[in-house]
């Protein structure tokens, strides 16, 4: 019986991790691959001094006023994605409330997953080489 519960306990926690699991180094990575394939100058990340932070680090111009945008919560996602934004979120459930891509930890690895009719309506684009890589929805 404990082996079950131990086994059972393991696949919930190994089920589902999401980017709230990678490090702002590695989110801000990601981002700045975003950026410079979209072509746009910089980042708009208002609300997580930490991925800020890492974006600056990288070399990324963060300000609010940039068409890509970071959203750090459910509300955000949602006002961000009102205003014609390509969102980017940290979790998948996200995608759903607006977000265009989701940098998520997939198995270990990194993953950028991109809900396509959310990033249609940013009428942005995304380079061929991204979306080839991406998991999509």
């Amino acid at each position: 019986m404990r082996r079950i519960y131990i086994s059972a306990v393991a696949f919930l926690l190994s089920f589902g991790l999401f980017a709230e699991d990678l490090t702002p180094e590695v989110q801000a990575k990601f981002v700045k691959t975003l950026v410079s394939a979209t072509g746009q100058f910089g980042f708009a990340c208002n609300n997580d001094p930490n991925l800020k932070k890492s974006l600056e680090a990288a070399g990324v111009s963060v300000s609010p006023g940039f068409k890509l945008a970071w959203a750090a919560t459910e509300d955000e996602v949602k006002k961000l994605k009102a205003d014609g934004r390509l969102v980017v979120v940290p979790k998948l459930a996200w995608l759903k409330l607006g977000g265009s891509v989701a940098i998520v930890d997939d198995g270990g690895k990194p993953q950028f997953v991109i809900h396509m009719a959310n990033l249609k309506t940013t009428g942005m684009t995304l380079p061929d080489a991204i979306v080839k890589i991406a998991k999509k929805i």
